[in-house]
């Protein structure tokens, strides 16, 4: 299990317990013959190096914590965040889960759960040897919240559950695969779970977490509490491997392998929770890189008539689920999308990998952007080395159908927009007409569509498997008036192509 432990020590470094020389070393014995295959290593080694420059940096960072405090001391963080600004996503540091993540959202979620007629909650030790369940004494809220992040517990049930009742479920690696406690439960984790049980919908009346330490200790946990046809949703987490041929795994403490003669485990579990899902079920891959590493089109393959999604990049933890109005099926789109939007770089494909430093490291462009302000075509620039996107993508009957941004953003008339669609307006908004000007400058020219106008969906952004806007060109067809009076005022017979905003899907209705 050594390809497996570098993965999960090359993904979750904590900073403070690391000096630049130990990752150092660890580089220079994880590209030795001896200790790990070359092909290992580049699934992994983009993960080391970046952790060895901010161990320094945080050193002296790292919160000490009791066993009240919501801060729990442990071995490692699943993203990294520094004064609001962390890896250079500039989010709110509130949704992030990290070794000193707050529980005060799972505390508010128990507390809710324990007024209201929602049921109960129970947590425990589950030995998967021998069937036996140890509860934990739990009273308050708070002390649910601190056992659901304790990695010791690896039973948790919340509201209804039942062996035939409809439950959420999680599927977590124990601290056997988790030494770095990257996958603590906490505000994150219990804003994605209060979506899918607290909103009331009827969808699931129950939310199970267990940690397990491989595939066969996950199909035992589902088939001793969960009968066929009763999760609605379920997450499969472990630590992840980069790859782009299809050949990644998610690890537990055991890998889920993709082929080979350690495969039947893995294609058991997949086979048991395909047979637990309801009919309109969908299934998140809480993994790095699951979305284009081939777990996710394994998933996809053996539970063909479900939406499975993965994402392209190392996921932090900026995760949400969110409801949509489509019916599941391959046609329409998914029930519910697991999101997650931050800030990303852009590669430069001219300057190749640099190894200097032991291991390849991309090189990155800096872009200037672009902010408009109000409906005066009011421009303000700035450089920045990060843009924002979609870090998503959604498969069904073992194709990668794109971005998941495509039922994020759904017209008003809860139509997905795609690709020759047709469109009219329905409230005013700002698009972009990008041009060069003169020979080699880029012209923006912010347009602001009235109500009525129609035109054309010609291209969206959400193919690639790389972080993505989701923002669509849209080619518009002249105001009335020019129509009215024959006229095209000399500058075209349409507006062009304009670069349409996904927030402003919302203020188009598909037409056909």
């Amino acid at each position: 299990m050594e390809e497996a432990s570098l993965i999960r020590e090359a993904c979750d470094v904590e900073p403070g317990h690391i000096e630049a020389t130990t990752v150092a070393t660890t580089v220079s014995t994880a590209t030795s013959p001896t200790s790990l295959n070359q092909k290992v290593w580049r699934k992994v080694g983009l993960a080391v190096a970046p952790l060895a420059l901010l161990a320094v940096a945080y050193s002296a960072l790292k919160p000490s914590s009791n066993a009240n405090g919501s801060v729990h001391n442990v071995n490692g963080l699943k993203t990294v965040e520094l004064t609001g600004t962390g890896t250079g996503t500039g989010m709110d540091t509130e949704a992030q889960s990290t070794w000193w993540d707050p529980i005060t959202q799972c505390t508010k979620d128990f507390q809710e759960v324990m007024d209201g007629d929602l049921g109960g909650v129970a947590f425990g030790e589950f030995d998967f040897e021998t069937q036996k369940l140890k509860m934990k004494d739990v009273n308050t809220a708070k002390e649910a919240a601190e056992a659901l992040q304790d990695p010791s517990t690896n039973f948790v049930h919340v509201g209804k559950c039942g062996f035939e009742n409809k439950a959420v479920v999680w599927l977590y690696p124990d601290h056997t695969g988790d030494p770095s406690s990257a996958f603590l439960l906490a505000n994150g984790e219990c804003n994605r779970l209060a979506v899918q049980f607290l909103d009331m919908k009827d969808k699931a009346s129950c939310v199970a977490v267990y940690r397990v330490k491989s595939p066969s200790w996950g199909v035992q946990a589902l088939n001793h509490f969960h009968g066929a046809d009763t999760i609605t949703h379920a997450v499969v987490g472990g630590h992840g491997s980069d790859s782009t041929m299809q050949d990644g795994v998610l690890v537990m403490s055991h890998m889920i392998y993709l082929s080979g003669k350690h495969s039947a485990d893995s294609g058991l579990l997949v086979d048991t929770i395909h047979a637990k899902l309801t009919p309109h079920a969908t299934v998140f891959l809480d993994s790095c890189f699951a979305g284009i590493n081939g777990v996710a089109k394994m998933f996809s393959e053996k539970m063909p008539e479900h939406w499975v999604m993965g994402g392209v990049v190392s996921l932090e933890s900026y995760i949400k689920v969110h409801e949509t109005p489509f019916d599941g099926s391959p046609e329409s789109g998914p029930t519910q999308v697991t999101s997650e939007i931050a800030k990303d770089r852009v590669i430069d494909p001219s300057a190749g990998m640099d190894r200097s430093y032991g291991y390849p490291q991309p090189h990155f462009v800096e872009g200037m952007i672009i902010k408009t302000k109000g409906n005066k075509g009011k421009i303000q620039e700035s450089k920045s080395y990060y843009k924002t996107g979609e870090r998503m993508v959604a498969w069904i009957g073992g194709k990668n159908m794109g971005s998941v941004t495509q039922w994020l953003y759904p017209s008003k008339n809860g139509k997905v927009l795609k690709i020759g669609m047709k469109v009219k307006v329905l409230k005013p908004f700002e698009a972009f007409r990008t041009e060069t000007s003169g020979t080699d400058a880029l012209g923006i020219f912010p347009q602001n569509l009235p109500v009525g106008l129609h035109g054309t969906v010609v291209f969206c952004h959400c193919i690639g498997n790389a972080p993505t806007s989701g923002n669509c060109l849209i080619a518009y067809d002249l105001p009335e008036d020019y129509q009215e009076t024959d006229t095209t005022g000399g500058a075209g017979q349409t507006l062009g192509a304009l670069l349409t905003m996904h927030t402003d899907f919302k203020h188009l209705e598909v037409v056909e």
